[in-house]
């Protein structure tokens, strides 16, 4: 598929006029950036080296003279047409000044770029995996070096082996943008015998699909630390066919060892066991990013505000990734008044804290604010 699609683009490109000589006024209205004051000697400087370019940029680019001089410092004058060129060709992908100026300045050679034989192919087929809107231009301007890769050798294989897993363009665009290295990296030697040693080891392809979009950047990494995760989560007895298995294995893959120590300590010197932090750990992957601090704070309240234990915690691991300040202490300030009326029943449980923001008006809000009318300024004080 991706063959006859990189076919396609070359067809295409032979019909294609050549962009190099194209002009555009500049607009004369503020631009979006806020660079909207007019081009003059005083705003570049009529001695500067750059400030010929930075008009030059300005007149067929239309873009801002700030953002053209930004720009203009990376031009030589003898290559002025050819990064007209390219700059033209990324304003007709979507690229902004802000994605230009941050492009030009992470990668000065992508402005001498050819643009029909080197630098429209890649673009082309990033978009012919769907890869559009302001997706495209903030991938690329964050990681040009997927614009420095082969587009035969890289590109175009890498791509092919990655949908033959992930199956839908969808699922190919959300593991380029969680992990742009699956595009630049050889993913043939590293990812792919990663990929088989999972399956090898029971884990069906919709748990590895997971692993790939959202956490492709554990794929890439040394396999020795990969291999340490896989064995450290196997112990940990989670399920292998479960979508909990591949974030944890992506999250530990990722995670320094001395992290995952710190956590351990943090965790257990509030009172956690070992066995608790685990069995926390193996239903919520992702508490093992939380601050130390922020981890403290909400264990605290949960004990001491709430009476929950340890065991209780780890019921509802979730409740660690939750803001303290504009969920849990609201809802726990609605539900005691609630109590305190007798209108519910005493008692906080996971429950309370995990419903839907929506839901939990529905319930505890709307239907008792007549009776209790002060709730509704609780809520009200955590929207404003």
């Amino acid at each position: 598929m991706f063959r006859r699609l990189c076919a396609s683009i070359h067809r295409r490109l032979q019909v294609t006029t050549t962009l190099g000589h194209r002009r555009i006024t500049a607009p004369s209205r503020q631009h979006f950036l806020g660079f909207g004051k007019p081009y003059s000697a005083s705003s570049v400087g009529a001695d500067d080296p750059s400030s010929l370019t930075a008009s030059s940029l300005m007149r067929s680019c239309g873009i801002s003279d700030r953002a053209a001089l930004s720009i203009s410092k990376k031009v030589q004058l003898d290559t002025l047409d050819k990064a007209l060129s390219v700059l033209t060709l990324l304003k007709d992908y979507g690229f902004d000044e802000a994605h230009l100026v941050r492009l030009v300045d992470r990668l000065p050679g992508v402005l001498v770029m050819d643009v029909e034989k080197t630098l429209k192919p890649k673009l082309e087929l990033f978009r012919g995996i769907s890869l559009v809107g302001t997706a495209l231009p903030e991938i690329l301007s964050a990681w040009p070096v997927l614009l420095r890769r082969s587009l035969e050798k890289r590109l175009l294989p890498n791509a092919e082996l990655l949908k033959s897993i992930l199956i839908t363009n969808a699922n190919l665009v959300n593991a380029i943008k969680n992990s742009p290295w699956l595009m630049a990296l050889d993913i043939r030697t590293k990812a792919l015998p990663k990929v088989d040693a999972l399956r090898a080891h029971g884990v069906p392809d919709d748990v590895i699909c997971v692993l790939l979009t959202r956490y492709g950047d554990a794929l890439v990494t040394d396999t020795n630390r990969f291999n340490e995760a896989f064995d450290k989560i196997k112990k940990m007895g989670i399920c292998p066919k479960k979508t909990t298995f591949a974030r944890a294995l992506g999250m530990l893959a990722i995670l320094p060892q001395k992290k995952w120590e710190e956590r351990l300590e943090a965790l257990m010197g509030l009172g956690w066991s070992q066995d608790n932090v685990l069995e926390a750990f193996s239903k919520q992957p992702h508490i093992v990013w939380i601050s130390t601090e922020k981890t403290r704070k909400i264990v605290e309240f949960l004990e001491e505000k709430l009476g929950w234990t340890p065991e209780h915690t780890v019921k509802y691991p979730v409740v660690l990734l939750m803001s303290l300040e504009k969920r849990l202490l609201p809802r726990c300030a609605v539900l005691s008044i609630l109590m305190h009326k007798g209108l519910i029943k005493p008692g906080f449980t996971g429950y309370h804290f995990l419903m839907s923001s929506k839901n939990f008006q529905m319930e505890f809000v709307t239907k008792f604010q007549e009776k209790a009318p002060e709730i509704v300024e609780v809520i009200k004080r955590v929207k404003s």
